[in-house]
């Protein structure tokens, strides 16, 4: 589904992502792991087309990138570590905003949007402004948006931040769902908790370059007798 090929980004001239190549298939949750500035959001970014690449190309489902940006973007959906909504739109008015984008249809659109109200538990401020939202609320408009136009491929960016421990469970439900229908995850974290509930591979990101790539019983058969967090900070401590 995804192919990300010899990815590399630097930002006056010190490397975010360096020659990073990885292959999503169709149905899978990836998580990408790694501490504060590891790459995890340049990754994303570049994958979500928002930042051009120095080197490499990504491919989904055979489109390029480069060559066919719209029909790409068409088919995917991202979410960034901090929600961003319009502030004088109330929430129905941005979900609105981007279903028109994307060609909606009335019709379908009605009946998504009961359901994401129904799930993420919305309805009674939906039709408040934006700017009077908290960040956990802003968190739910934004995955909803996410979810109007059902992408292809979903990018989602430290989903968990804002959100009560409900809403999180949700959240993991939501995923776990998603993927059962064919669409293809790739979430970046640094909680290896939500990593270890989600995760059919996962990535270690650090300072750019993945570390490892594989499945949790994979890592942990590696990491021997210690724990899975004990291997990750080892990773993520090399130079």
């Amino acid at each position: 589904m995804l192919s990300v090929r010899n990815l590399s980004k630097n930002f006056d001239g010190i490397p975010a992502v360096k020659n990073l190549s990885l292959e999503l298939k169709k149905g899978e949750i990836f998580v990408l792991l790694g501490p504060n500035g590891a790459g995890k959001t340049t990754t994303l970014k570049l994958i979500a087309g928002l930042l051009h690449p120095d080197t490499g190309e990504i491919l989904l489902d055979g489109i390029d990138l480069k060559k066919e940006p719209v029909k790409y973007k068409s088919l995917i959906g991202y979410v960034p570590d901090e929600p961003f909504i319009y502030n004088k739109l109330t929430g129905r008015e941005f979900i609105n905003f981007v279903a028109g984008l994307f060609g909606i249809k009335k019709q379908e659109y009605d009946k998504r949007l009961t359901e994401l109200i129904k799930k993420f538990e919305i309805g009674n401020w939906i039709d408040e402004p934006a700017e009077t939202y908290s960040h956990g609320m802003k968190q739910k408009i934004v995955m909803c948006q996410l979810l109007i136009h059902e992408p292809e491929l979903i990018l989602i960016d430290e989903p968990l931040v804002g959100l009560d421990p409900k809403m999180s469970k949700i959240v993991r439900e939501t995923f776990i769902e998603l993927a059962q229908k064919g669409k293809t995850l790739l979430v970046s974290t640094h909680t290896l908790s939500f990593a270890r509930q989600i995760a059919q591979r996962l990535g270690i990101i650090n300072k750019g370059e993945l570390k490892f790539v594989g499945t949790p019983e994979e890592l942990a058969r590696i990491a021997g007798r210690e724990d899975i967090e004990e291997i990750y900070l080892k990773l993520t401590e090399e130079n």
